[in-house]
């Protein structure tokens, strides 16, 4: 299953019925808008309505909302806080509704609700489960140096992240691939598998089960969790720096109790054999270097807003090499 590709120049439909098959999708972000995009190409399906938050922000590559994407097909908009038992009985007075699908979906349906629709609800994640259930996936994985994850078309369950699997698609991670270079490639593997799923689905296919035994999980993130830990290996805080980076908060450290954040970074390839370390310091070069627990970090973009005046060189800014990065900053 992981790795299934379908044929999307010819609308990938591979259900022969002329029954149109009537679906809601509800969703946040471009992983929404890309899904809406592929799923309009089908020509067996009708989105009868979505469920959207029209001031949602997290778009990538001048990609709109659903909720604006939806307009122009005459496909009514709700607001998620609508996704109830009622609304979906509402909505499918006017066309039976087959199926709901889920994309970056905040918060777990109640059973009556996930139950409603005829063929089911379905979710796509964007990790190969069981592995990296949970809050964060695509972060985590270049946090923890995964060299490869991918994206899972799901039955949703009374269980997060649970259910039966109907298509994987995996894609690389590069060690240079910053968060906005894996994103763009989890957007691919959504438009992919939400393609192959339904089409699985409306197939009568037979689905996976999640093997339990190999179940990972991810706790959610909250921007403070960016602050930078220099007593880690150099590989992981340049990780760190290259999963939090834009769109996302961003990687940081304090500076003279100044806020840095450090949008890229390198691992510096020569080795200094440093018996006498102190993680946070800044070599004494032209570059700035700054020691791990083991290893050098080489921060080559900051954003730093001090004075009245934002600085993006870190050369331009980390002008007292007697100063040292810190955790926080109470530290001097």
């Amino acid at each position: 299953m992981n790795g299934s590709k379908v044929n999307m120049e010819k609308g990938s439909d591979i259900n022969q019925s002329d029954k149109k098959i009537n679906l809601i999708l509800c969703g946040f972000k471009a992983h929404a808008s890309i899904v809406f995009s592929a799923l309009v190409k089908m020509k067996h399906m009708n989105i009868i309505a979505v469920f959207a938050d029209e001031n949602e922000k997290f778009y990538l590559d001048n990609k709109n909302s659903i909720s604006v994407l939806a307009k122009p097909n005459h496909i009514p908009v709700y607001p998620p806080h609508d996704l109830t038992l009622e609304t979906l009985k509402t909505i499918s007075r006017e066309s039976v509704l087959d199926l709901m699908l889920l994309v970056e979906w905040n918060g777990l349906l109640g059973s009556s609700i996930f139950s409603f629709p005829k063929l089911g609800t379905f979710n796509i994640h964007d990790s190969l489960l069981p592995e990296y259930r949970g809050s964060s996936p695509m972060n985590w994985a270049i946090i923890n140096g995964l060299t490869s994850s991918g994206a899972t078309f799901y039955s949703v369950t009374n269980k997060a992240d649970s259910g039966p699997i109907w298509a994987q698609e995996s894609f690389e991670i590069k060690p240079d691939d910053y968060s906005s270079d894996v994103l763009k490639k989890v957007l691919k593997t959504y438009e992919i598998v939400s393609i192959a799923g339904i089409n699985a689905v409306l197939n009568q296919k037979k689905p996976t089960p999640q093997n339990e035994e190999k179940a990972t999980y991810c706790a959610k993130r909250q921007p403070n969790d960016g602050l930078l830990d220099f007593n880690q290996d150099v590989k992981t805080v340049y990780n760190t720096v290259r999963a939090l980076a834009p769109p996302f908060p961003g990687a940081f450290a304090f500076y003279d109790g100044v806020k840095v954040k450090i949008l890229k970074a390198s691992i510096v390839e020569k080795h200094y054999n440093y018996v006498g370390n102190i993680p946070g310091t800044l070599l004494n070069n032209s570059k700035v270097w700054v020691l791990c627990g083991k290893g050098i970090l080489y921060i080559e973009q900051i954003h730093v807003l001090s004075n009245g005046k934002v600085y993006s060189r870190p050369e331009e800014f980390f002008l007292d090499k007697n100063l040292r990065l810190n955790q926080g900053k109470e530290l001097s």
